[in-house]
Order: structure tokens, then C-alpha cells, then sequence
């Protein structure tokens, strides 16, 4: 296995990262984007507060997406606003897997969910079906590494996953076209990323299993139990 790729600011492979990031992130929202905070002894008071009140805010639609798994019935979509932060240490390990090292400080995303109650319900129900969600834009403020000196860049990247669902578990997910805005590097950057991907598998696993990993343990945490089908 290589080392891991160490990167700075300035180094002009850093946009496929955020890029990186900012995919899986999207495939993985709205799912994980709803779960518990990190528990982090490390997170200084304001953004431990900061991510307090984003979670307090996601909280209506995440009880909205685990009521519609675990008792799925026809009706109108679900629609919300949700914003998470991802800590540093959690970019590093959940999304980019320990392959890189992380050269930024924490990432904020935001993004319009819009998800259909008959595609939830299919996805609940059916022993094998795929989910086609809609254009979900994407838009990240990435931190400096440095506190002080606040945001380094902001990206905005566009995805319509398609989510592969077996007896109501997310097997597998591939994306349609995605469109980034905010950096030239940053656009051509998804394509490598995907092409990868492809090869790997790596962004499409985890976003199952964290899409796995909110419905069946994080949703318990509102009273909201999904049954796991056999």
C-alpha cells in the first residue's frame, strides 16, 4: 500500500480531495448528515456548540426519513435543509479512509434533501430495488487547518445518486453526472475521482454503510426502530 499523500494548500492535487469529500458526502446525505454527533474530547466549545445547533436543526427530517423506513407509505416527498460539519479527524478516517492526510481543518455541508415516499417505500419493502434520487447540490465551506485564519475555499458539487437496495439494506451506490462549481481543478479532479471509484468501490461502500449505519442504529436514537429484513 502507498503512504499516504501528504498535502498542503497550495499543492494542486488538494481540490480532488474536497472533491472527494464532497461526493461521498452527498451520497451519503441525507442519511448520515442526520446522525449523532461525533463524540470528540478535542472539539473546542464553539464548534461543539456550532454542530449542537446544526443537529438540533436536522433533527425534524431525520425523524421524517427513519418514520417513512420503518413504516413506508405513499405521500408527499420529504423536503428539508440540512447542514453538518465534518470533523477533520472524521474526513480523515470516514471519508477519504485513511488513504490521505488532511491538510484543512474542518468541512461544512449543506444541501437541499428531496426524497420521495414511494422510492422509500419500494426501498423498504421490495427484496431488491434501486433508488434514483434526484440532483442534490452540494455546497462545502472547507476550513483552514489554522482556526485563525478561517475558511481556505468553498466547493459546490452536484450528484443524483442511485442507491441499489436489497430487503430494505443499501447494498451499493453510483452516481450520475456531477457537476462541481469553484474550482477548474475541482471539476476535472471528480472525474479521476470517479473513474476510481469505478475500480474501487471505495466512496460507494461507504456511503452504503453509513446509509445502513442511520437507519438501523441511528434512527433508534429518536425511538424509531427499522426492522432489519432476512
Amino acid at each position: 500500500m502507498p503512504p499516504p499523500m501528504q498535502l498542503t494548500r497550495h499543492n494542486a492535487t488538494s481540490p480532488s480531495l474536497v472533491a472527494k469529500s464532497a461526493v461521498a458526502a452527498v451520497a451519503i446525505l441525507p442519511f448520515a448528515a442526520m446522525a449523532a454527533l461525533s463524540q470528540q474530547a478535542d472539539v473546542p466549545p464553539a464548534l461543539a456548540a456550532r454542530m449542537a445547533k446544526e443537529k438540533e436543526g436536522r433533527r425534524a427530517c431525520k425523524v421524517e426519513i427513519c418514520s417513512a423506513f420503518a413504516k413506508p407509505t405513499s405521500g408527499a416527498p420529504i423536503t428539508c435543509d440540512v447542514t453538518k460539519t465534518w470533523l477533520r479527524q472524521d474526513i480523515t478516517a470516514k471519508i477519504l479512509g485513511g488513504s490521505y492526510v488532511w491538510h484543512y481543518g474542518h468541512m461544512q455541508c449543506s444541501v437541499g434533501v428531496h426524497l420521495d415516499r414511494n422510492a422509500i417505500k419500494n426501498a423498504a419493502t421490495q427484496t431488491k430495488t434501486t433508488v434514483s434520487f434526484p440532483q442534490h447540490a452540494f455546497t462545502c465551506l472547507v476550513d483552514d487547518k489554522d482556526p485563525a485564519k478561517g475558511e481556505a475555499f468553498k466547493v459546490k458539487v452536484t450528484v443524483a445518486p442511485v442507491v441499489t437496495f436489497e430487503n430494505g439494506q443499501a447494498k451499493s451506490v453510483a452516481f450520475g453526472p456531477v457537476k462541481t462549481e469553484g474550482s477548474r481543478m475541482a471539476s476535472a479532479a471528480v472525474t479521476s475521482i470517479m473513474a476510481v471509484d469505478k475500480a474501487s468501490g471505495f466512496i460507494s461502500r461507504t456511503a452504503a454503510s453509513e446509509i445502513n449505519n442511520f437507519l438501523f442504529e441511528h434512527c433508534k436514537e429518536e425511538g424509531i426502530e427499522i426492522a432489519r429484513h432476512q
